[in-house]
């Protein structure tokens, strides 16, 4: 994706009144809190990334990758211009560019199934490689697509899973790394 601001038009027309609360249900669900440090794996424009951001202040932060320069460049400077407390870098989920167990959480939305599917055990063994111990996961997707990662999040060595919706298009997985 490479027009942030006609992906974030098209966000806001198709999701009208609902979509800055489901990413803040999102942000609930993961169970982050102030001082967590995050990692949003394919942020996008950073709907999810700033909700999070939200939820760790004061003292915690969030990194935001996404493969597309222009997503994350968007991302950058509107977090920039707010004073958030998030950064954002260019990065693919099945080649993520940080530490072992480096963070608190992993979040991800509607990013998933645009990786390759080939490449999608990877992302999540990735996604599990960069947590803490006790670090938590948390995947929200359309319907189909989130009942498929289900399967490879358990597969990656994740625990604890469980399952739900937030309104109608918004699936979501949480698990956690033992």
């Amino acid at each position: 994706m490479t027009h942030p601001r006609r992906y974030e038009l098209a966000g806001s027309l198709l999701l009208p009144w609902i979509r800055r609360r489901m990413f803040v249900r999102l942000a609930e669900r993961a169970g982050v809190g102030p001082g967590d440090r995050v990692l949003d794996v394919g942020c996008g424009t950073g709907a999810l990334t700033r909700a999070v951001a939200a939820a760790v202040s004061p003292g915690g932060s969030v990194l935001g990758v996404d493969p597309s320069r222009q997503m994350v460049e968007y991302a950058r400077r509107r977090a920039e211009r707010r004073g958030e407390n998030s950064s954002f870098a260019l990065g693919v989920a099945q080649e993520l560019d940080a530490e072992d167990g480096s963070f608190d959480a992993v979040v991800s939305s509607f990013a998933v199934h645009h990786v390759p599917e080939d490449r999608r055990e990877r992302a999540f063994a990735e996604m599990f490689r960069v947590l803490r111990p006790g670090g938590r996961l948390l995947v929200a997707d359309f319907r189909g697509h989130a009942e498929r990662h289900a399967a490879m999040v358990a597969r990656a060595g994740f625990v604890d899973l469980a399952r739900g919706r937030v309104f109608p298009m918004a699936h979501w997985i949480t698990a956690v790394r033992p």
